[in-house]
């Protein structure tokens, strides 16, 4: 009986096979996602009962509760952003006994403003978002205390891995093989309530001989400024979205033989080499810090007074001498692919703080185009070859189009000429782990 009702069954799904194909496929696919929302639950259990213990300890009379700033950009993540903030940071916030306020973004520059005009006293500004919105906090934390590098120090910064691309914050993240975009959010909110630190070097770019009337601000980033072929490329593969998750790779079979992309990268290069300290870079330091004492406003009061940053190494740079320290260099630049990028993550103590700059050959064929595109994309393998380290950058660029951009942090710029000026040590983020 047994028998005769199993070769029924089989025969059932012999002359119904694409019925039996769609009900496996929809089984299969259930009991997964059914796998990972109870994996999902397990982790947030485990963590919401760590981030409790600390909102459990008692708060002294004379001390108020942590509250932080939040810049959340709604559209990040396919407009993901907020849900996952939500679901994944706002309870472990809670449950550590931080106030939260949340400033949702509205435009590209909304971040920036924000920044600026926030008087409202916070311990911390956090992004909820990715490089972008990341750049933009930076750059208004930078404008509103006028390069007091002191008084930005000392209002760190929490980076919640919420963009479409978080190269920074990809950089301090350990691997994982399940649900890796959650952990990291969790790692990232963690290290807030945790309170761990790290100081990360910035850089500030400036527009060199512009012709308009009206005044150019300097911008600041984090991790790079890129320029060429590739990354005209990578900034538009959301075009392709027809393609779904082949979309990326379809971008560069099918830009490959466009004129539009900046394949010709000619440029002038004036640089200084990095130096690790020395009585030039002394006085020019004690000449900043005089002149931000003296530029200090009424809202600095705000910024929290306990956090200080020692150097680990004492060393008295006033007698250090460096003949090359400031001296310029010039090189003639000719690719299709140039990065300027920080030092952030994993610098040997001895090294200088610096800007690497490197490069991908020039004049590249349409096969080896895709192929350096696809294994960026796939591998994150970097297509440029480090030339050189600097410490102080002018970029002279050939301009034949005046559509031509460049890319800071992932956000687009017009091309023009540029000083690129690095802050060593200069922002104060979150970093989790014990550093």
């Amino acid at each position: 009986m047994t028998m005769a009702k199993a070769l029924t069954v089989l025969k059932t799904i012999r002359n119904n096979w694409k019925k039996s194909l769609v009900v496996t496929a929809a089984l299969s696919y259930g009991v997964s996602y059914g796998k990972q929302v109870y994996e999902t639950e397990q982790l947030m259990r485990q963590c919401c009962k760590e981030a409790a213990k600390y909102g459990d300890v008692p708060c002294p009379t004379n001390v108020k509760p942590r509250h932080v700033t939040i810049i959340l950009n709604p559209a990040a993540k396919k407009r993901k952003a907020k849900k996952l903030f939500e679901n994944y940071c706002v309870p472990l916030l809670h449950l550590a006994g931080i106030a939260v306020t949340i400033i949702n973004t509205q435009s590209g520059s909304h971040a920036r403003s924000a920044i600026i005009d926030l008087e409202t006293p916070t311990d911390a500004i956090i992004v909820a978002g990715g490089d972008g919105t990341l750049s933009d906090v930076v750059t208004g934390l930078m404008r509103k205390y006028e390069n007091n590098l002191q008084s930005v120090k000392q209002c760190p910064i929490g980076i919640l891995p919420l963009g479409n691309t978080n190269t920074m914050a990809s950089k301090f993240f350990k691997k994982y093989t399940d649900l890796s975009d959650i952990h990291h959010m969790i790692d990232a909110t963690m290290a807030i309530v945790k309170n761990n630190f790290k100081l990360i070097d910035t850089f500030e770019i400036k527009v060199l001989e512009d012709n308009s009337d009206k005044f150019i601000k300097p911008v600041y980033a984090v991790g790079s400024i890129k320029w060429g072929a590739w990354s005209d490329t990578h900034a538009h593969i959301d075009k392709y979205w027809y393609w779904g998750f082949l979309r990326k790779y379809a971008a560069y079979v099918f830009s490959g033989y466009k004129s539009d992309l900046n394949w010709n990268c000619n440029a002038i290069l004036k640089y200084t080499n990095p130096c690790k300290g020395c009585s030039y870079c002394y006085s020019r330091e004690i000449s900043s810090d005089q002149s931000a004492r003296s530029n200090r406003r009424w809202w600095n009061a705000f910024l929290p007074k306990t956090r200080t940053f020692v150097p680990d190494n004492h060393v008295d740079y006033s007698k250090v001498i460096n003949e090359d320290c400031g001296t310029f260099h010039e090189l003639s630049i000719s690719t299709t692919e140039l990065h300027i990028k920080t030092e952030n993550v994993n610098i040997p103590v001895q090294s200088a703080p610096l800007l690497k700059v490197a490069v991908a050959q020039n004049n590249v064929d349409y096969i080896s185009f895709v192929e350096e595109g696809w294994k960026q994309e796939k591998y994150d393998k970097s297509l440029v070859n480090p030339i050189l380290d600097a410490k102080y950058i002018e970029l002279y660029p050939e301009i034949k189009n005046e559509n031509r951009i460049f890319y800071i942090d992932h956000e687009e710029y017009d091309l023009k000429p540029i000083q690129i000026r690095l802050l060593p040590q200069s922002v104060t983020i979150f970093y989790p782990g014990n550093s």
